[in-house]
């Protein structure tokens, strides 16, 4: 008797399409089966890896502690450099003054210093001394005349140096001599009440990071300043306050002008060598 056909069933057709021989005759390789029997995959095996916002927050918290403790030292960095620039402009304007008066004589031979470049009037802000037409100074507050120098114009913050002199020591028609000493009328000073000034040739000033009181390079004036201290640097008299910086929160406001001056055994020392240079007529 003929054996009955079978009739091949679903379940047939998925078990041979999800096991299939190699042919090299080796290991089954299994295929996940599909439709209603097949095993469903968890939704954790498809989902992407990455930070939570959790970790994110982290690493930028540990980023922004990073880059703060390298900013910090970087700005101070900077401040230092800016200051120690300036310092070498003061003293390269103070071996300048001294150049200026050992190549400038008067009819009997004795040297004077430059006169300082106004603030205000005719040929303000040139960098060019503003001596009157009989060697006297046009004023005894001033920038430092920069161009007839041949120094840098301005402080690493981009404003003038301020500079004032005694007019007996900057006369074209009656240079310095040794004896007697002319008479200063520059001052230094710790303090605004100047219970103790010292008295100098001439004096070169920068207003420091600050600026305050400043003629920047547009020939404009900067802020006025707030400190007492600050305020006798600009208020245009021969008399200035040199002391360490503080801070806006103390008691005395806040300082950071830059002051170096010239005294007269300095200047005397370096002119009048041998002594007949500056003996009187």
């Amino acid at each position: 008797m003929a054996s009955k056909a079978r009739t091949p069933s679903p379940s047939d057709g998925a078990t041979k399409q999800s096991t299939r021989l190699p042919k090299n005759g080796g290991q089954v390789a299994a295929y996940p089966a599909h439709g209603r029997g097949a095993r469903q995959e968890s939704p954790r095996a498809f989902r992407t890896k990455g930070f939570t916002l959790v970790e994110l927050a982290i690493v930028l918290f540990v980023i922004t502690l990073l880059l703060g403790g390298m900013l910090t030292p970087l700005s101070q960095q900077i401040a230092e450099r800016q200051n120690s620039d300036t310092r070498h402009a003061l003293d390269s304007a103070r071996t300048a003054l001294a150049g200026y008066a050992l190549s400038h004589r008067d009819n009997t031979g004795k040297p004077y210093l430059p006169c300082p470049d106004r603030f205000n009037g005719g040929g303000a802000g040139d960098g060019e001394e503003d001596r009157l037409t009989d060697g006297r100074c046009a004023t005894v507050v001033g920038n430092l005349p920069w161009h007839t120098l041949g120094v840098a114009e301005v402080d690493a913050w981009g404003n003038r140096l301020g500079y004032a002199v005694s007019p007996d020591y900057a006369d074209a028609n009656h240079g310095i001599v040794h004896n007697p000493v002319p008479a200063t009328q520059v001052s230094i000073c710790q303090e605004n009440t100047c219970a103790q000034p010292l008295a100098t040739v001439a004096a070169v000033l920068s207003h420091g990071r600050n600026g305050f009181g400043a003629h920047n390079a547009l020939g404009k004036t900067n802020l006025a300043p707030v400190s007492a201290d600050e305020l006798t640097n600009v208020d245009g008299t021969p008399r200035f306050v040199m002391h360490p910086p503080t801070a806006a929160d103390r008691a005395e406001g806040e300082f950071d002008d830059l002051v170096t001056w010239i005294s007269p055994a300095w200047l005397l020392g370096r002119l009048c060598d041998p002594a007949s240079a500056c003996a009187a007529p």
